[in-house]
């Protein structure tokens, strides 16, 4: 086995998955399961599926393309570019939009196939990345239900992505009376009110998610054990279902920068390059992370109980960003545990 390695526990996966799913379902909220930190993984997929997650999302065609053998309907979470349409409309079910004219070009792709495509409107309650300004939601709809192979089937919005603002009852209950009115101005359904993703979880604890909220897409509160605003673990939830572990090139004792006695370093083959910016927590909790460079990691052993040596393997607890970098990218080997 090569390293660095990152170690993907699919059994806490879908533990995480079956309490959350569990969770939410106390409160008559769907979970979409969010898989685009994991490469599309086939098998973090499945886990989801055995925890009784009946949506797959993603937000990458190439992974969408792979999860299309998958028996469960597919979202594309990120409006599509206009040369992925046709591609989008063949292998997914379903996505979110916020732009007529890409609406407009969907149903022009849904008639080539004949098929009916569903979608979500975006709608922008504070966190100032996609979606439609309320004021503008009604006018945008009555355009919006005129396509004739769109089929419109809610609303959503995304909240803590952009600007790391804590979704509000006040911000979701935006979603849930415009909701409202849309079905009474439209005289439709629209079944769907997907409020938002893991940073919701504080809401779904206190059970002060708006009644009208009948979809949350969850990617690292499942993969994780956290939500997404202070990063704290989810009660009943597993932290460590993917672990990273790294191999020692040099152990030597060097100065401390600004002076001082010499403290002893190791260095370890993995850097940016691997893990971008993300944190990584040692598991053991003598070890100090320093700094890293592109292909460098340095760490202080000084005060750790074990005699590491070069050859010897770290293991590391990744943040989100570590954990996206490091199942992205092509220098780490991954390893999934049944």
């Amino acid at each position: 086995m090569s390293y660095p390695l990152i170690k993907v526990d699919l059994n806490k996966i879908e533990h995480n998955a079956r309490t959350l799913v569990s969770a939410c379902a106390e409160l008559n909220i769907e979970v979409v399961g969010v898989v685009k930190a994991c490469l599309g993984s086939i098998e973090v997929a499945e886990a989801m599926m055995e925890a009784g997650v009946g949506l797959i999302g993603d937000s990458r065609l190439q992974n969408l393309e792979k999860l299309k053998v998958l028996d469960v309907p597919l979202m594309m979470l990120r409006q599509p570019m206009f040369w992925e349409i046709s591609q989008v409309v063949d292998i997914t079910d379903i996505c979110l939009v916020s732009e007529l004219e890409t609406i407009r070009r969907i149903s022009d792709e849904a008639e080539k196939v004949q098929k009916k495509y569903k979608v979500v409107v975006m709608v922008e309650t504070g966190d100032l990345r996609e979606g439609v300004l309320p004021e503008n939601l009604l006018e945008f709809m009555k355009e919006a239900v005129l396509f004739p192979w769109i089929k419109l089937v809610g609303i959503g919005s995304n909240v803590a992505c952009l600007q790391g603002i804590s979704p509000t009852p006040a911000m979701l209950n935006l979603l849930v009376e415009s909701a409202n009115q849309l079905r009474q101005e439209l005289n439709t359904e629209l079944p769907v009110v997907s409020g938002g993703n893991s940073s919701a979880w504080k809401l779904i604890e206190s059970k002060s998610v708006p009644r009208g909220i009948n979809q949350l897409r969850l990617g690292e509160a499942i993969l994780l054990g956290q939500e997404t605003i202070n990063f704290k673990p989810i009660p009943g939830t597993y932290q460590d279902a993917f672990i990273i572990e790294a191999e020692i090139i040099e152990v030597k004792e060097k100065p401390v920068p600004n002076g001082g006695n010499k403290r002893k370093r190791a260095i370890l083959a993995i850097g940016i390059q691997d893990i971008c910016r993300g944190e990584l927590k040692p598991l053991d909790p003598q070890i100090e992370v320093l700094r890293r460079s592109s292909d460098h990691l340095v760490v202080d052993i000084t005060d750790s109980r074990q005699n590491y040596k070069v050859g010897d393997h770290l293991i590391f607890i990744p943040s989100y960003e570590a954990m996206l970098t490091a199942m992205t990218s092509p220098f780490i080997e991954k390893a999934f545990l049944p």
